[in-house]
């Protein structure tokens, strides 16, 4: 990929992460939606923020978590990431058919 190209979606993903993250803030009863917090999760990934993307999936509630599985596996692969699991890594990402607004988010973080 061009340097240019990387540096522009570069940016276009820390304006994602900040969007997000006050969609997070802002959200009615402090309950995000599962899109918001999947995207999240895949951006402080993609930005190796790994405290922020632990306490992000420790705060978010257990019946989002178990009601949407992209959610499980965007955390498989910070779990992957966590544990300097490298060929892990790529397979958690080749592993699961991700939506469209977690796709780009896993692509670049491959």
């Amino acid at each position: 990929m061009p340097v240019a190209v990387m540096a522009e979606s570069s940016v276009s993903f820390r304006r994602l992460l900040e969007q997000c993250e006050t969609q997070e803030l802002e959200a009615p009863g402090g309950i995000a939606t599962p899109l918001v917090y999947g995207q999240l999760l895949a951006l402080y990934l993609l930005h190796n923020d790994m405290n922020n993307a632990r306490y992000l999936w420790k705060r978010i509630p257990p019946a989002i978590k178990s009601a949407n599985a992209e959610l499980g596996a965007v955390w498989s692969v910070g779990q992957r990431i966590w544990q300097r699991d490298f060929p892990g890594i790529y397979t958690a990402i080749s592993a699961h058919q991700w939506s469209e607004t977690i796709q780009p988010i896993m692509e670049a973080l491959r």
